[in-house]
């Protein structure tokens, strides 16, 4: 005789995560550097379902009031991304946000105290045995034993070079030396991952050798050079408990501004409706960071990129292919074109940028 035992599972899809409201993501900090400007973005939560891009909040005012009577106000510099060039700050000072959106409502937070961040001690790296990536890691400390509580977040910059050169190009039916080098490109990269760390069990306040990211050599990245700019935020223990929270939550979406499996609000309310959820933690630190060059010429294009044809002037004015070099026929007046791909001669295919950034050296 035997048994047999049907099973069946119903997906559970709370209403947290499937309501059909939107509510405001509020994300950025007021950096209180001498020579830091603040960013502040707004946006609206998504289901978890919801794959299109999220929606940002534009047209809204925004401004950082001080308990000692401050009034700081944010310009739009983009739809849902507002911007406040670097000022002067007050000495113990405590600030708080205030946003009207574009219907009328009104948000504020909690206020806050300006966190003085230490100074990043050091960003360091180390090559894997095995030439596969790089690891990443950053160390600080606070000799007052003070701060306690830290963020991290970071830009990534590599430089890339195509495995052909293209020196021509046809402009108005006419053979021409190129004027912008497509062969070398700059692509950037702002870290979406949420790191924090803490010193609180310890003795002294000191991070070391906190892992900030790990670099694949199969990335392309690290083929030619490549540059982190580490940025460094000292916390509230409220404001790590929010980001530690946070951090939990999006491991599976990506960051703040994806689709949120939880609710973790933070310390923005709604004025005009209390009930209403805002998502979004405001803070005010002076912002540390510092950054780190590697040259280690890791990983290899994978593609083969040769050149596909050598073609007369006629021909190679025609052609499809991006022009690499010209070279002279003896006896003959018109010079042959040796061409190529250009998924395999122009950078900026891969969504790169020629213009080299101003800090790269």
């Amino acid at each position: 005789m035997s048994l047999l035992l049907h099973g069946c599972i119903e997906s559970f899809s709370p209403p947290e995560i499937t309501s059909a409201s939107s509510y405001l993501v509020v994300d950025g900090f007021l950096n209180t550097s001498s020579s830091g400007s603040s960013q502040i973005k707004l946006s609206r939560t998504q289901n978890v379902t919801d794959l299109t891009a999220p929606q940002v909040e534009p047209r809204a005012q925004i401004r950082v009031e001080g308990d000692k009577g401050s009034q700081l106000a944010f310009t739009e510099a983009q739809p849902g991304t507002y911007k406040l060039e670097p000022i002067a700050y007050r000495e113990g000072e405590k600030y708080r946000l205030h946003i009207r959106t574009s219907d009328g409502k009104e948000y504020l937070s909690d206020y806050v105290p300006a966190i003085q961040t230490p100074p990043i001690d050091s960003v360091t790296y180390r090559v894997q045995p095995d030439q596969s990536g790089v690891q990443i890691y950053v160390s600080t400390h606070d000799p007052l034993n003070t701060t306690r509580f830290y963020r991290w977040s970071f830009d990534e910059t590599w430089m890339y070079q195509m495995p052909l050169y293209s020196a021509f190009e046809v402009v108005n039916n006419e053979m021409k030396l190129r004027t912008e080098d497509i062969s070398t490109c700059w692509s950037h990269r702002s870290a979406s991952r949420i790191l924090v760390g803490s010193s609180i069990k310890l003795s002294e306040d000191i991070i070391q050798d906190a892992s900030v990211t790990y670099v694949p050599a199969s990335s392309g990245k690290l083929r030619v050079k490549y540059s982190i700019l580490v940025k460094q935020y000292g916390l509230s223990q409220e404001e790590y408990e929010y980001w530690t929270a946070l951090a939990k939550t999006t491991e599976s979406t990506g960051s703040l501004f994806d689709p949120q499996p939880a609710q973790v609000t933070g310390n923005i309310r709604c004025v005009s409706d209390p009930k209403e959820l805002v998502f979004g933690f405001f803070s005010a630190s002076k912002q540390q960071e510092q950054r780190l060059f590697i040259t280690e010429y890791l990983g290899r294009y994978v593609s083969a990129c040769e050149p596909t044809d050598t073609l007369a002037l006629a021909q190679a004015l025609q052609t499809l292919d991006l022009i690499l070099v010209e070279f002279p026929v003896p006896g003959s007046s018109q010079p042959l074109y040796i061409t190529g791909t250009a998924s395999c001669a122009d950078c900026r295919l891969e969504g790169g940028t020629t213009t080299k950034p101003e800090y790269w050296r």
